[in-house]
């Protein structure tokens, strides 16, 4: 399946939920703003089936351009964090307990749990016969978003992480919205500041249970809100979200003692994310680098041209034999491949299908 990135807008968002590959944005550029209505599309790679809406959020038409700092998914639901100016008629800095933006959700058929039940949907005024539905409302969020770095789905799929490392935080030591790890309950609705520190992997960590911890790509933080992925890979404890303020930060290694990163050339990575592959340990690393002479100080990977290679590397992590610490394994290059287009803007998505998966999509498209 191919899809103009423009029919979304010029700067989509995409994620991955459950056996679906979502995108959605502002829509065609070629509306003004005042006409765009938005877009949303998912395609389900179990059966092969593509779902199309026009109703995103006002505040995510708005926000698509540059705003979505993140979107995750627990459960059957994805949420979409955006700061969006519209938030500040409503919690101005530094004199309420929140920060501009929200927190939105997307659903994919009834759990029939409180998930569903603290949000209000589109159909509730709008009937839809679509089983993919936006929230009508957005929650309020106590963290800012600008400063997302990491996070991770609790293994239940009830609540999920994020951890904050803002520049705001060195401006105002005594604000605790921009520094530290927060969780919000799908069930209940409700955001729990858990301390002033942060989890030690950027981009999404995953969560593996014959490993029994999250896995992620290490991150250094930096004063200022700067930050540094060192391409080393780590792993850490499950947090609990019932836990309130000011507990201890979770217990966390590095795995190894070699970067899973291009070592040849560092200055040619552009970024990289870790993607499960089914679990017992199973992981393929995806790293976007520039090629040979592409510069990326002057910008000049950006746009059309296969300017960019994508880079796999599969590689396993399991207990070694003789400590018992977490070590990796059977690592190989799974191939590189050219990119005809890079876009800074545009977060980077990728997924696991297996086989089985695949060989059901071909033998439905033959149907």
């Amino acid at each position: 399946m191919r899809m103009e990135s423009p029919s979304l807008g010029d700067h989509p968002t995409a994620a991955i939920v459950g056996s679906s590959i979502v995108g959605f944005g502002s829509g065609s550029p070629d509306l003004g703003s005042h006409q765009r209505g938005g877009a949303t599309v998912a395609f389900d790679t179990k059966t092969a089936a593509l779902i199309s809406l026009r109703d995103l959020p006002r505040d995510l038409i708005c926000a698509s351009e540059y705003n979505i700092h993140l979107a995750v998914a627990a459960g059957n639901k994805l949420y979409v964090i955006e700061g969006n100016n519209s938030g500040l008629d409503y919690c101005r800095d530094g004199e309420e307990e929140y920060c501009r933006g929200g927190l939105h959700c997307l659903k994919f058929d009834d759990d029939g749990d409180a998930s569903d039940k603290i949000w209000s949907w589109y159909n509730v005024f709008f009937w839809s016969p679509s089983r993919c539905l936006w929230c009508h409302d957005r929650r309020m969020l106590p963290l800012s978003p600008e400063g997302i770095m990491g996070h991770a789905v609790h293994p239940s799929g009830r609540a999920f992480f994020v951890s904050v490392h803002s520049n705001y935080y060195y401006k105002r030591h005594d604000d605790r919205r921009y520094r530290g790890t927060f969780s919000f309950d799908t069930q209940t609705g409700r955001w729990t500041r858990h301390g002033d520190w942060q989890l030690p992997f950027g981009g999404q960590a995953h969560y593996d249970g014959e490993l029994g911890a999250w896995i992620g790509l290490h991150i250094n933080y930096e004063d200022f809100g700067n930050y540094d992925m060192d391409g080393y890979l780590c792993s850490c404890a499950v947090l609990s979200p019932d836990k309130a303020d000011d507990e201890p930060a979770p217990e966390w290694k590095l795995i190894g003692k070699q970067k899973l990163f291009l070592e040849e050339d560092p200055e040619r990575h552009v970024e990289a994310k870790l993607v499960p592959m089914g679990g017992q340990g199973r992981f393929c690393l995806v790293e976007i680098l520039t090629r040979d002479k592409v510069d990326i100080e002057e910008y000049q990977h950006l746009g059309d041209g296969d300017k960019c290679v994508l880079r796999l590397t599969t590689f396993r992590v399991k207990y070694g034999d003789d400590n018992g610490e977490l070590i990796i394994d059977d690592r190989r290059s799974a191939g590189s491949y050219k990119l005809s287009r890079y876009v800074e803007m545009f977060n980077t998505q990728a997924s696991w299908i297996c086989k089985s998966v695949i060989q059901k999509i071909i033998k439905l498209r033959q149907q």
